[in-house]
Protein backbone atom coordinates (compact mmCIF):
# COMPACT_ATOMS: atom_id res chain seq x y z
CA UNK A 1 0.00 0.00 0.00
CA UNK A 2 1.31 3.43 -0.77
CA UNK A 3 2.37 5.46 1.71
CA UNK A 4 2.42 9.80 0.76
CA UNK A 5 4.37 11.74 2.93
CA UNK A 6 4.12 15.34 3.03
CA UNK A 7 6.72 17.86 4.96
CA UNK A 8 6.45 21.51 6.51
CA UNK A 9 7.96 23.93 8.87
CA UNK A 10 5.73 24.83 11.51
CA UNK A 11 3.15 27.59 10.97
CA UNK A 12 1.60 29.78 13.49
CA UNK A 13 -2.40 29.65 13.07
CA UNK A 14 -1.90 27.94 9.49
CA UNK A 15 -3.72 29.06 5.94
CA UNK A 16 -5.81 26.80 4.71
CA UNK A 17 -3.46 25.40 1.87
CA UNK A 18 -1.59 23.65 4.76
CA UNK A 19 -4.32 21.68 6.57
CA UNK A 20 -5.06 20.47 2.78
CA UNK A 21 -1.87 19.09 2.47
CA UNK A 22 -2.58 17.60 6.00
CA UNK A 23 -5.41 16.16 4.21
CA UNK A 24 -3.64 14.83 0.88
CA UNK A 25 -1.05 13.36 2.99
CA UNK A 26 -0.79 9.47 4.71
CA UNK A 27 1.79 11.18 7.31
CA UNK A 28 2.20 14.83 7.80
CA UNK A 29 6.05 16.09 8.96
CA UNK A 30 6.54 18.70 11.01
CA UNK A 31 9.67 20.29 9.82
CA UNK A 32 11.82 21.58 12.52
CA UNK A 33 15.11 20.54 12.51
CA UNK A 34 15.79 23.39 10.24
CA UNK A 35 17.37 26.91 10.84
CA UNK A 36 14.67 29.47 12.01
CA UNK A 37 13.85 32.00 10.05
CA UNK A 38 12.66 35.84 12.03
CA UNK A 39 9.74 37.28 11.01
CA UNK A 40 8.08 34.65 8.77
CA UNK A 41 5.61 32.42 8.67
CA UNK A 42 6.72 30.28 11.25
CA UNK A 43 6.03 32.71 14.07
CA UNK A 44 3.13 34.65 12.68
CA UNK A 45 -0.08 34.75 10.46
CA UNK A 46 -3.13 36.94 9.28
CA UNK A 47 -6.02 37.98 10.31
CA UNK A 48 -8.94 39.97 8.74
CA UNK A 49 -10.38 43.04 10.86
CA UNK A 50 -14.05 44.11 11.05
CA UNK A 51 -12.80 46.78 8.57
CA UNK A 52 -11.68 44.30 6.39
CA UNK A 53 -7.93 44.98 7.10
CA UNK A 54 -5.46 42.24 7.43
CA UNK A 55 -3.60 42.42 10.26
CA UNK A 56 -0.23 40.31 11.58
CA UNK A 57 -0.39 38.05 14.50
CA UNK A 58 2.92 37.74 15.67
CA UNK A 59 4.52 35.25 18.48
CA UNK A 60 7.60 36.93 20.49
CA UNK A 61 10.70 34.77 20.52
CA UNK A 62 13.37 35.19 22.40
CA UNK A 63 16.84 35.66 20.64
CA UNK A 64 19.29 33.25 19.24
CA UNK A 65 22.46 32.45 17.41
CA UNK A 66 21.15 32.73 13.40
CA UNK A 67 21.81 28.80 13.14
CA UNK A 68 18.94 27.83 15.77
CA UNK A 69 16.70 25.17 15.01
CA UNK A 70 13.13 25.36 14.55
CA UNK A 71 12.78 23.45 17.66
CA UNK A 72 14.95 25.27 19.76
CA UNK A 73 13.42 28.60 19.39
CA UNK A 74 11.65 29.71 22.84
CA UNK A 75 8.43 32.05 23.43
CA UNK A 76 9.41 35.40 24.75
CA UNK A 77 6.40 36.00 27.26
CA UNK A 78 7.95 38.56 28.76
CA UNK A 79 5.74 40.57 26.69
CA UNK A 80 1.81 39.97 26.88
CA UNK A 81 1.56 38.30 23.97
CA UNK A 82 -1.32 35.89 24.31
CA UNK A 83 -4.02 38.24 25.38
CA UNK A 84 -2.84 41.11 22.90
CA UNK A 85 -3.61 37.87 20.18
CA UNK A 86 -6.68 37.14 21.85
CA UNK A 87 -8.38 40.70 22.06
CA UNK A 88 -7.26 41.00 18.69
CA UNK A 89 -9.33 38.07 17.43
CA UNK A 90 -12.30 39.33 19.40
CA UNK A 91 -12.55 42.62 17.83
CA UNK A 92 -12.18 41.14 14.58
CA UNK A 93 -14.59 38.50 14.99
CA UNK A 94 -16.96 38.58 17.55
CA UNK A 95 -19.59 39.77 15.63
CA UNK A 96 -19.03 36.28 13.12
CA UNK A 97 -21.79 33.50 13.31
CA UNK A 98 -19.02 30.63 14.61
CA UNK A 99 -17.09 33.47 17.20
CA UNK A 100 -17.80 31.57 20.26
CA UNK A 101 -16.42 28.17 19.34
CA UNK A 102 -13.73 29.63 17.74
CA UNK A 103 -12.63 31.74 20.39
CA UNK A 104 -13.06 28.75 23.25
CA UNK A 105 -10.54 26.76 20.61
CA UNK A 106 -7.70 29.34 21.03
CA UNK A 107 -8.30 30.67 24.44
CA UNK A 108 -7.50 26.58 25.29
CA UNK A 109 -4.42 26.54 22.76
CA UNK A 110 -2.78 30.39 23.67
CA UNK A 111 -2.47 29.33 27.51
CA UNK A 112 -0.78 26.11 26.49
CA UNK A 113 3.56 25.64 26.70
CA UNK A 114 4.08 29.06 28.90
CA UNK A 115 7.91 30.26 28.57
CA UNK A 116 8.03 27.36 26.25
CA UNK A 117 9.04 26.06 22.70
CA UNK A 118 7.39 27.85 19.37
CA UNK A 119 7.38 24.58 17.56
CA UNK A 120 5.83 22.83 20.53
CA UNK A 121 2.89 25.35 20.70
CA UNK A 122 2.62 25.71 17.00
CA UNK A 123 2.42 22.09 16.56
CA UNK A 124 0.21 21.18 18.87
CA UNK A 125 -2.30 23.75 18.07
CA UNK A 126 -2.23 22.57 14.42
CA UNK A 127 -2.88 18.86 15.30
CA UNK A 128 -5.66 19.58 17.21
CA UNK A 129 -7.32 22.50 14.62
CA UNK A 130 -6.51 19.14 12.30
CA UNK A 131 -8.59 16.75 14.71
CA UNK A 132 -11.42 19.34 15.12
CA UNK A 133 -11.77 19.85 11.34
CA UNK A 134 -11.72 15.68 11.07
CA UNK A 135 -8.29 14.79 9.41
CA UNK A 136 -6.90 11.67 11.16
CA UNK A 137 -2.99 12.30 9.44
CA UNK A 138 -0.61 11.03 11.62
CA UNK A 139 1.77 13.86 12.51
CA UNK A 140 5.87 13.28 13.09
CA UNK A 141 8.35 15.69 14.40
CA UNK A 142 11.64 15.82 11.96
CA UNK A 143 13.55 16.54 14.75
CA UNK A 144 12.62 12.95 16.66
CA UNK A 145 14.00 11.58 13.35
CA UNK A 146 17.16 12.24 13.37
CA UNK A 147 17.78 12.37 9.43
CA UNK A 148 20.60 14.48 8.11
CA UNK A 149 21.51 16.42 4.77
CA UNK A 150 20.38 19.97 3.58
CA UNK A 151 17.13 20.73 1.43
CA UNK A 152 15.66 17.99 -0.94
CA UNK A 153 18.59 15.47 0.41
CA UNK A 154 16.91 15.77 4.11
CA UNK A 155 13.64 15.62 2.48
CA UNK A 156 14.56 12.37 1.41
CA UNK A 157 16.10 11.32 4.05
CA UNK A 158 12.46 11.85 6.18
CA UNK A 159 10.86 10.07 3.87
CA UNK A 160 12.92 7.23 3.80
CA UNK A 161 12.85 7.21 7.94
CA UNK A 162 9.10 7.19 7.60
CA UNK A 163 8.89 4.54 5.60
CA UNK A 164 7.00 6.55 3.14
CA UNK A 165 7.03 5.63 -0.79
CA UNK A 166 5.96 9.27 -2.76
CA UNK A 167 6.31 12.73 -1.58
CA UNK A 168 3.52 15.53 -1.65
CA UNK A 169 4.44 18.62 -2.06
CA UNK A 170 3.10 22.60 -2.04
CA UNK A 171 3.80 23.37 -5.75
CA UNK A 172 6.12 26.44 -4.45
CA UNK A 173 8.95 23.70 -3.72
CA UNK A 174 9.08 22.54 -7.80
CA UNK A 175 12.23 24.56 -8.66
CA UNK A 176 13.85 24.47 -6.27
CA UNK A 177 13.45 20.38 -5.85
CA UNK A 178 14.02 20.34 -9.67
CA UNK A 179 17.55 22.03 -8.93
CA UNK A 180 18.32 19.85 -6.53
CA UNK A 181 17.89 16.82 -8.54
CA UNK A 182 17.57 14.80 -5.81
CA UNK A 183 14.44 12.84 -5.91
CA UNK A 184 14.69 12.78 -10.05
CA UNK A 185 18.42 10.68 -8.98
CA UNK A 186 16.51 8.12 -6.57
CA UNK A 187 13.45 7.59 -8.14
CA UNK A 188 11.68 8.80 -5.54
CA UNK A 189 7.84 9.58 -6.75
CA UNK A 190 6.99 13.32 -6.18
CA UNK A 191 3.73 15.01 -6.56
CA UNK A 192 2.98 19.05 -6.24
CA UNK A 193 0.06 19.99 -5.08
CA UNK A 194 -1.17 23.31 -5.63
CA UNK A 195 -3.29 25.59 -2.72
CA UNK A 196 -6.57 25.38 -3.94
CA UNK A 197 -8.81 28.62 -2.49
CA UNK A 198 -12.35 27.77 -2.06
CA UNK A 199 -14.37 30.98 -1.23
CA UNK A 200 -16.36 31.22 2.30
CA UNK A 201 -18.42 34.11 3.70
CA UNK A 202 -16.24 36.53 5.34
CA UNK A 203 -19.19 38.90 6.43
CA UNK A 204 -17.92 41.47 3.42
CA UNK A 205 -18.18 41.85 -0.45
CA UNK A 206 -15.56 40.03 -2.16
CA UNK A 207 -12.84 37.25 -0.87
CA UNK A 208 -9.60 37.53 0.68
CA UNK A 209 -7.64 34.00 0.45
CA UNK A 210 -4.49 33.14 2.48
CA UNK A 211 -5.95 34.21 6.01
CA UNK A 212 -4.75 31.94 8.75
CA UNK A 213 -7.66 29.40 9.49
CA UNK A 214 -8.65 31.70 11.88
CA UNK A 215 -10.74 33.29 10.02
CA UNK A 216 -12.24 30.49 8.20
CA UNK A 217 -13.32 28.95 11.76
CA UNK A 218 -15.01 32.16 12.91
CA UNK A 219 -16.85 32.13 9.42
CA UNK A 220 -18.17 28.69 9.11
CA UNK A 221 -17.26 26.91 12.09
CA UNK A 222 -15.45 23.68 12.50
CA UNK A 223 -18.15 21.31 10.38
CA UNK A 224 -17.59 24.35 7.29
CA UNK A 225 -13.93 23.93 7.73
CA UNK A 226 -13.98 20.36 6.90
CA UNK A 227 -15.23 20.73 3.26
CA UNK A 228 -12.65 23.54 2.66
CA UNK A 229 -9.68 21.29 3.76
CA UNK A 230 -10.99 17.68 2.23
Amino acid sequence: MSRTAAIMQPTWLPYLGYFQLISAADVFVFLDDVQFARRSWQQRNRILTSVGEEQLLTVPVKKADRDTLIAEIEIDDGQPWRPKQLNAIRHAYASRPHFAEGFAFLEEQLAREPNGRLADLTCGLTEAAARRTGLTTPFVRAGALTTEGARSDHLLGICRAIEADAYLSPTGSADYMEEDGVFAAAGFPVRFKPFEPREYPQGRDGFTPYMSFVDALMNVGWEGLKSLVA
